[in-house]
């Protein structure tokens, strides 16, 4: 029989252990190839260059992205599938293959893998590549029209990438078979990887993550100045190393705790399912906790998209909430300024007045919107049109007035005073009616006229030629120049599913995988006469317990990574947190089941 054949019949026999990797793979190819697509084929030929530029920028960081992910994914995966596959490949020995050949064979077989993923990956993205170009140009609001187009650039550059990637990974799975001995492929599966260490050793280690996690949680809200991107770095690399800490410790020893509870072992069977986790614990606690820091990291994504698309539809609101502003230094101009439109929905009148290169209106003249009155000694910040601040606390906008320090109470992130508030260079600030007339006599002051116009084209009735007029701002309908903004929620849901789902891939791999080992065991049980149902319950305990430990932890610190977007965005993340944790439940949930379905089938047969 040829080396390809007895791979192939090989592949075959272990579909059901690929099929988890497949899918997650070729779902990685299927969205990098469609990324790739509109970045080459065209498709968005429509926008505007500026717009279509960005795009494309934003497009190759989401590839980077995926690259980097798809190297962890399919290393992870074929370390796992190499230490399954040991047993297999020491019997090959015995059987006369040697090293090269049996390496051979394994190449062929790992490559087939990757193979399949990636023509599923690629032939699935083409034939929903039209689809994949309307639903982003929809979700987007680009407000242009799809066009149907297949690149082959996109079509080779996804092949080649990947297809280089896994074979990489693929030669270092050969360089660890040809450098174990026979002993060692014979013996790999039946290595117990429990962990042994003292209950003591493994309390400080959990305390050790604990602490470690509430210092990432601390920094993750702590409010800051230009410090806030390193308190995100510090955060970031704390809940990664709190988390395998404590998956590492806390989870052994809970473990190991119900192991020595007789009560409690013996007590609705649990005994099963207990020793069936502790059993392979050293190996596992490092599964459990990559897959809780990938569904943080889908959690944060999703965040992102969500916080970025309301950030920008605010940012457009400054532009679009009057439909022409006039400053003026009349502040009696109102009625002339009536007698110039027919009718108008809405008009405010503002006095501003500068001092030391900065902006002051009074409370007065805002206090229909939704701003903390300030006191004498107070001030309210307005925001200009941002995504994001690096300041996370109003004292960083404290200033002073004439000598006198004024404490900022608040930082307004929304539309006060419409354009000026977005496009003049100066900071504003809201102030105390009664400071505002004590500082500034009425000479000094300017005057803001702001109409909501019932016909929109009547703004052009106001020219600068006018005496009244000093400045004046008009609404442009027609302005796109954030309009690739809009895209970036887009990528930030792909890149959501994409590490929801190669999570849930990963315990289902791990735990399918894991259950060939336990085959043995569970026909001596049968035979012993324990009832199918008791071993069925057991089974689902198992998984459920993995996957139920993972959602709880990924929860709580989801939860901090979502306070802290929602500082810097200056918006409420509560919604999208209940949301997002929904989704990755519901899936979860769907994954545990057919997980269960899987081993269960394994175990026990039909």
């Amino acid at each position: 029989m040829s080396l390809f054949r007895l791979a192939w019949q090989n592949f075959l026999q272990h579909t059901r252990r690929y099929g988890a990797l497949i899918f997650s793979l070729s779902f990685t190819v299927f969205v990098f190839f469609n990324f790739g697509n509109l970045e080459y084929s065209g498709s968005l030929v429509n926008l505007s260059a500026e717009n279509l530029q960005k795009i494309h920028s934003l497009i190759d960081v989401v590839k980077v992205v995926l690259v980097c992910f798809m190297i962890s994914m399919i290393a992870y995966a074929s370390h796992v599938f190499l230490k399954s596959q040991k047993k297999e490949i020491g019997i090959y020995v015995f059987l006369g293959l040697t090293n090269s050949r049996i390496g051979m064979l394994y190449v062929i077989e790992n490559l087939m893998v990757g193979i399949v993923s990636i023509l599923i990956g690629v032939a699935t993205g083409a034939l929903f590549s039209y689809l994949f170009s309307m639903v982003f140009v929809q979700v987007s609001s680009l407000d242009v029209t799809a066009q149907f187009s297949l690149s082959g650039k996109a079509v080779l550059e996804t092949c080649a990438l990947f297809l280089f990637i896994y074979t990489i990974i693929t030669l270092m799975g050969l360089r660890s078979i040809q450098k174990s001995s026979v002993r060692d492929l014979m013996s790999a599966y039946r290595q117990k990887e429990q962990v042994e260490e003292s209950d003591r050793f493994l309390v400080f280690r959990t305390i050790v993550g604990c602490l470690v996690l509430g210092t990432g949680y601390f920094f993750a809200i702590k409010d800051g100045g230009m410090d806030v991107l390193s308190n995100a770095m510090i955060a970031t690399v704390c809940v990664i190393i709190g988390t395998y800490l404590l998956f590492g410790g806390f989870l052994p020893f809970v473990l190991g705790r119900m192991q020595k509870n007789k009560k409690f072992l013996y007590g609705h069977r649990r005994l099963l399912w207990v020793d069936a986790l502790s059993f392979r614990m050293r190996q596992n606690y490092r599964s459990y906790a990559m897959v809780c820091i990938l569904l943080i990291c889908a959690i944060t994504a999703l965040g992102c998209g969500f916080t970025l698309n309301h950030r920008i539809s605010a940012m457009q609101e400054y532009s679009m909430q009057y439909d022409v502003q006039i400053l003026s230094l009349d502040p009696e101009g109102e009625e002339h300024f009536d007698s110039l439109f027919s009718s108008y929905q809405m008009r405010t009148i503002v006095p501003v007045a500068q001092a030391n290169k900065e902006l002051f209106i009074p409370y007065s003249s805002v206090a229909g919107f939704d701003i903390p009155k300030p006191d004498n000694g107070q001030c309210v910040n307005l925001s200009k049109g941002i995504i994001f601040s690096l300041y996370t606390s109003p004292e960083y906008y404290s200033t002073d007035l004439n000598g006198k320090p004024l404490e900022c109470i608040g930082d307004i992130r929304t539309a006060v005073v419409g354009f000026m508030q977005d496009k003049m260079e100066v900071p504003l600030y809201v102030i105390s009616d009664e400071l505002f007339d004590q500082t500034f006599p009425t000479e000094d002051r300017l005057y803001l006229y702001n109409y909501k116009l019932t016909d929109k084209k009547e703004a052009d009735a106001i020219s600068t030629n006018d005496p009244l007029v000093a400045g004046v701002f008009r609404m442009s309908e027609e302005d796109q120049s954030y309009l690739w903004l809009n895209t970036i929620f887009t990528f930030c849901v792909f890149l959501f599913l994409v590490f929801l789902i190669a999570a849930c891939s990963i315990l289902f791999i791990k735990q399918y995988n894991d259950s060939f080992e336990d085959i043995e065991a569970y026909d001596l049980m049968r035979k012993i006469g324990v009832d199918r149902s008791v071993l069925e319950r057991s089974i689902m305990k198992e998984c459920s317990f993995q996957f139920g430990l993972d959602f709880v932890v990924m929860s709580v610190s989801s939860f901090f990574s979502l306070m802290a977007l929602s500082k810097i965005a200056g918006d409420p993340l509560g919604t999208v947190f209940l949301i997002s944790n929904l989704i990755v439940l519901i899936l979860i949930a769907i994954c545990d089941f057919l997980c269960i379905r899987s081993v269960q089938k394994v175990l026990l047969g039909k």
